[in-house]
């Protein structure tokens, strides 16, 4: 892999931190946040909900915040007991959707050193995160990259290879193709763009999940021809299995993997039985609340990549 400038292996190396511990030990480690703002009272209602509509899923004010806090909380409880080491964030004032940490950045680990690869979010409604989440990350001992001047991509949209020698890139409806570039440069991977063209699938992780074998869960509705041909002819794809779009639709493919355990934010036996023959255990943790903004599983966490040559 070819290093750019902040991967200079010239540079002094930090004293190990608990997430570099971590990776060095492949234990998976995921960002998540808070769903309120600390200093100020739950009455203010500075806290998740759906306070706009910017995509097809969000109708304003369905969410019911006590129940979208247990699970909330169930939903880390799992990913803890996994094995996941969880990396708390704070709530970002008056940004609701915050929650959904995956969108705003790119996190990866190369060389014991920490890189938060900061998107440019589409809506001004979301736009406020970058800024909060790249302080909250140059706190938690990242790097932060960013390109103020470059296509609009968000984290919703790239999915990367098991073995993360490469990446997905959804565009269409919140990224830019363009941003390809610049994110091949800076993960110093390939990075194919594919295009999504239904409105109410618009980030990529809703219609494309990667198993750890390689296999990809793919809804074909969600993608042009030519991007279902382009994902069909990735080296270090095994195999691709067709959804159907109203499990996506359900945010099936909007999972979370750890390792042999698959965790969805609703029930689909459907899903759950594939993923089962292919050898996997699947864990459900109900999400409903977030699935009302357009959210669910893979929206709630921002997964720290790993070098995939360290990896290997």
């Amino acid at each position: 892999m070819k290093a750019e400038p902040w991967f200079d292996p010239r540079r002094s190396q930090p004293k190990r931190s608990e997430e570099a511990i971590a990776a060095a030990l492949a234990i998976p480690t995921f960002a998540v946040s808070a769903l309120q703002c600390a200093d100020h009272h739950a009455a203010e209602e500075c806290r998740y909900q759906v306070a706009w509509s910017i995509n097809p899923h969000m109708s304003i004010g369905s969410v019911e915040f006590s129940l979208a806090a247990m699970q909330h909380a169930a939903f880390v409880a799992a990913l803890e007991a996994a094995g996941v080491l969880i990396v708390r964030l704070p709530f970002i004032h008056g940004a609701y959707d915050s929650v959904f940490i995956k969108d705003p950045a790119l996190l990866l680990a190369r060389r014991s050193r920490k890189y938060a690869l900061l998107a440019r979010l589409l809506h001004p409604e979301r736009q406020r995160e970058r800024t909060a989440r790249a302080r909250c990350y140059a706190r938690q001992g990242y790097e932060v990259v960013c390109d103020d001047h470059g296509a609009p991509w968000e984290g919703g949209d790239i999915v990367m290879l098991p073995s993360g020698d490469g990446l997905f890139l959804g565009h269409g409806f919140r990224s830019r193709r363009e941003a390809s570039a610049w994110l091949e440069r800076q993960v110093g991977v390939p990075v194919w763009p594919l295009e999504l063209c239904d409105p109410h699938l618009y980030h990529l992780d809703m219609a494309l999940s990667m198993l750890p074998d390689g296999t990809a869960l793919v809804c074909p509705d969600a993608l042009t021809p030519d991007s279902l041909r382009v994902l069909e002819h990735v080296r270090g794809i095994h195999r691709v299995i067709r959804v159907r779009r109203e499990s996506a639709l359900d945010f099936s493919l909007n999972l979370v993997v750890i390792g042999r355990t698959i965790v969805l934010g609703a029930h689909d036996p459907g899903i759950e039985a594939l993923v089962r023959t292919l050898g996997y255990r699947t864990l459900v943790v109900p999400l409903g609340q977030f699935h009302l903004a357009g959210g669910s599983a893979a929206c709630l966490v921002a997964t720290v990549h790993r070098d995939p040559v360290e990896a290997r």
